[in-house]
């Protein structure tokens, strides 16, 4: 038996429209890829608790905790000893302006540190906070800012 008609008329209809799927397809691919690299440079959104009292820390005080932070946790088997003395002191408020100057930096979740640029990617603070402390560690940073990863 040799093929059917019937084949040869959907083996045409998919040859004759191959081009305009493979267009859609690829424009849809496109669409997403782009999205999702836009979307990667988003800092999601922390907000100061209007309950608390507002922070009292100057831009440079803020911005030498977000560098403390960073200093302390970019290096491989460092110690977490300078990531409780930045949060050390400081309130809700004051993290989440830390938070925002921190900003997104470079990590690699498979080193546990700033990586390099295949295995890394940009992440928040809470991202690098929670990768880099253990779960003890974590209750300890809490007792300190109590709202830490709710924020």
């Amino acid at each position: 038996m040799g093929p059917s008609i019937t084949s040869g008329k959907i083996g045409s209809k998919i040859a004759k429209n191959a081009i305009p799927i493979m267009a859609i397809v690829a424009v849809g691919g496109a669409a997403y890829v782009g999205y999702k690299f836009l979307q990667k440079d988003e800092l999601p959104k922390l907000h100061s608790n209007p309950n608390l009292p507002k922070s009292t820390l100057s831009e440079v005080q803020v911005m030498a905790v977000a560098e403390r932070l960073y200093n302390g946790m970019k290096g491989v088997g460092s110690s977490n000893e300078p990531v409780f003395s930045a949060l050390t002191g400081l309130t809700e408020n004051d993290f989440v302006r830390v938070y925002k100057v921190f900003g997104k930096r470079q990590y690699s979740a498979f080193w546990g540190n700033v990586g390099d640029p295949l295995t890394s990617g940009d992440h928040h603070l809470i991202t690098w906070l929670t990768n880099e402390l253990d779960d003890n560690e974590i209750r300890q940073m809490q007792k300190i800012i109590p709202n830490l990863l709710n924020v």
